[in-house]
């Protein structure tokens, strides 16, 4: 285990998921020797596909035996495989975030001595990646919703709205790019009166559909889409199109997926939403600011619907990008325009 000392102490100390995930492909790649074959791979939705890989001859094997041992991978940290002409194929799934729904598996293609001699040293190593990323998951998750929380926002904003490098993005961010010329947008989410949620059902029920926006937003948008709780009732989403109208579309379904939603003892309720594009020397507060000036326009002009910062500003609507406070304690949002 000593020679592993280095890449172990790496993942221990590593808060960026996407070079977590390239210390752990050097890791099994130390272990299994020059020749042999690395990847992470991703499944979502039935689908798997191929995210990083190191290796001579990856793309290959990725299509080839490796095919059936992903399929059949389904238990955390229990490695699968099988030889075929003299080398060893194996997969083992790995401890997921719970940031998005799809399923991490490690894959390699090695020298089956290599693979027998070093077996439970890759299973450690995927146990040590997996316990990093609780932690990880326990530090950036919001306790109630599970979405990413507002001090991960503030810390990873530059990382992950960097649209020309895909190198420095995780699999996530990179899956959503159609190109290399995708566009960046983000949004903040309000739930319309939800401080009379809290006085006239009490703070239990306040919280049940805190939790519920928080489950339509997982379902609403894409696992390479990232959901944050701001604060309160106030929520942020960062997504990539390819223009406003596509960005339009993508927060307007989450807005309809609210208001056909029956919550539990509440009933029916609706939120407010407004967006921005974001450009490559954005700072958080200028974008938050946008975005949160074209929801107030949205609150102002009736609430439950979509606006966009750029569409107000080219119609006159809104006059620029305005200050905003630091909200104190139970502050309404709609008590401005009742």
């Amino acid at each position: 285990m000593l020679p592993l000392f280095p890449e172990l102490e790496a993942i221990s100390s590593c808060r960026d998921r996407s070079a977590l995930n390239q210390i752990l492909l050097r890791a099994f790649a130390h272990l299994l020797g020059e020749d042999a074959d690395v990847a992470l791979f991703r499944r979502d939705q039935g689908e798997t596909g191929l995210t990083q890989c190191v290796g001579p001859t990856v793309m290959s094997a990725a299509f080839g035996a490796w095919d059936g041992l992903l399929r059949a991978s389904l238990v955390p940290n229990l490695l699968k495989s099988e030889v075929q002409d003299g080398r060893a194929y194996g997969v083992i799934p790995l401890h997921s975030s719970e940031v998005s729904s799809a399923k991490t598996l490690i894959a390699f293609a090695a020298d089956e001595k290599l693979l027998r001699r070093h077996e439970d040293n890759l299973l450690c190593v995927a146990r040590v990646y997996g316990n990093h990323v609780k932690l990880l998951d326990y530090s950036e998750l919001d306790s109630l919703t599970r979405l990413l929380n507002r001090k991960t926002f503030e810390e990873t904003f530059e990382r992950l709205l960097q649209a020309g490098n895909t190198e420095e993005l995780d699999e996530d961010m990179v899956e959503r790019r159609s190109n290399e010329d995708g566009v960046a947008w983000l949004c903040v989410i309000d739930i319309d009166h939800f401080k009379r949620i809290n006085d006239n059902f009490g703070h239990l029920f306040g919280d049940e559909v805190l939790l519920r926006m928080g489950d339509l937003m997982r379902k609403s948008f894409r696992s390479g889409d990232r959901l944050f709780r701001f604060g309160g009732e106030e929520f942020v989403v960062i997504l990539n199109a390819d223009n406003e109208s596509l960005a339009q579309r993508g927060f307007d379904r989450f807005r309809q997926a609210v208001e056909s939603n029956e919550f539990p003892q509440v009933g029916k309720e609706t939120c407010s939403i407004g967006f921005t594009r974001v450009s490559d020397s954005d700072i958080p507060t200028d974008v938050v600011g946008r975005a949160d000036e074209a929801l107030y326009y949205a609150k102002e002009n009736g609430r439950n619907q979509v606006r966009c910062y750029e569409a107000l500003l080219a119609e006159g609507m809104v006059s620029g990008p305005a200050v905003v406070e630091a909200p104190v304690a139970d502050f309404d949002i709609d008590a401005l325009f009742d």
